[in-house]
């Protein structure tokens, strides 16, 4: 009448793992498991014990006394799992104290429950009523089935405790895997933040310069400047510190930001913006727009006496938005692709999508610069654009 519940502890709520790992995260239900593993254990070993009966004896006879063996295994396996329950709260830690812990409480588990079947079946006698009973042959017979049920119930304590070591290790690796996770994405976020605070004084500093020099030489010219400089400001500022953008509203900045550049450089600069409406929903981080129209006029046009134009389009191919900044400057005599400006968007593009973006430099027609940036083609704003 021997019967294993240790496999239980594995699952009972009040369990000292339960308590450090995600409940989520173990592979089975703690309390139904354990009492599953009670009850399969107690059918096994009655089937062992009555077999003969079950084959030579009509089921009216065999039946009762059948449940009879059942319930009592059934019984001592219960004391076993709470038992190794009871040493899995006490000992969480696994270790020498967890195991002795575990050996103890089962061992009286068991002992206490042979014991208490024993006075029931006996009427509290144990048997002392019959002439043949002897103190010696009791112990004898007590001993061995304490020996019996104690090793078998130590055994599957043992696998259940390994279990739930290993179903907590497991928990923890997949813990730290989703932390690590997340320490990355801030990591990433943070860099996207410090790469845009190096960009906004950039452009802010050079526009402020550009308005300080119309001062010197043509002060009306510089006070529609810094008129219009405001007015973009008031615009642009509160979505400087986003993290997302759309083509369409980084197109009206860098409309902004040309329009200005035009009152500097007069007939100097030219500009066109040829980008269809479905598309400036499309999803675009910002400032990098605006830091290729930059780059165009400072490095592209601005060291030229005539001048230039700058043209900027999009389009969408294999689900990837293409977006282009084409200049007909000087080209790569100064460098073009070295500046702080085009580092930073190659940093975000990377810290954003990965290997799924780009920025490229080409030679324009009949002279000048393109540079594109190309991302995949998602919604930002709106509805999504249809390539």
């Amino acid at each position: 009448m021997s019967t294993r519940a240790p496999t239980t502890a594995a699952a009972s709520p009040g369990n000292g793992g339960v308590e450090r790992m995600p409940r989520a995260s173990q592979p089975f239900d703690g309390g139904r498991f354990g009492f599953g593993i009670v009850a399969v254990v107690a059918l096994i070993l009655t089937i062992n014990s009555t077999a003969p009966h079950l084959v030579t004896a009509p089921v009216a006879e065999w039946f009762l006394p059948f449940l009879d063996v059942f319930a009592i295994n059934v019984f001592v396996g219960i004391a076993i799992l709470f038992a190794a329950i009871w040493a899995r709260h006490r000992y969480p830690t696994p270790g020498r104290s967890q195991y002795v812990g575990a050996f103890v409480a089962v061992t009286i588990a068991a002992a206490l429950s042979i014991l208490a079947v024993w006075l029931w079946n006996s009427g509290g006698t144990l048997g002392s009523e019959r002439p043949d009973w002897t103190l010696g042959a009791f112990l004898v017979g007590f001993g061995t089935g304490l020996l019996q049920t104690t090793v078998l119930g130590l055994v599957i304590t043992a696998a259940w405790l390994y279990t739930c070591t290993e179903t907590e290790h497991a928990a923890a690796v997949a813990q730290c895997a989703v932390d690590s996770a997340r320490m990355d994405e801030q990591t990433a976020e943070a860099r996207l933040q410090m790469l845009e605070a190096q960009i906004e004084p950039h452009f802010l500093f050079n526009t402020l310069a550009h308005v300080k020099r119309l001062y010197e030489t043509d002060r009306e010219a510089g006070a529609r400047m810094l008129a219009n400089l405001k007015a973009y400001l008031v615009v642009a500022l509160p979505h400087m510190r986003a993290t997302d953008s759309t083509l369409g509203r980084e197109l009206e900045h860098a409309r902004a930001y040309l329009e200005i550049q035009q009152i500097r450089m007069g007939r100097r600069l030219a500009f066109a913006i040829d980008v269809e409406q479905r598309l400036r929903a499309a999803r675009l981080p910002p400032l990098m727009l605006l830091t290729l129209v930059e780059n165009a006029i400072k490095h592209g046009l601005t060291p030229q006496p005539g001048g230039g134009r700058v043209d900027i389009r999009a389009s969408v191919e294999d689900r990837h938005l293409h977006v282009a900044v084409a200049d007909t400057g000087q080209g790569f005599t100064r460098s073009k692709g070295a500046g702080t400006g085009l580092a930073n968007i190659r940093a975000r593009l990377a810290t954003q999508f990965g290997p799924h973006a780009s920025l490229s430099l080409a030679l324009n027609s009949p002279r000048g610069v393109v540079a594109t940036i190309t991302l995949p083609c998602l919604p930002g704003s709106g509805q999504e654009p249809r390539p």
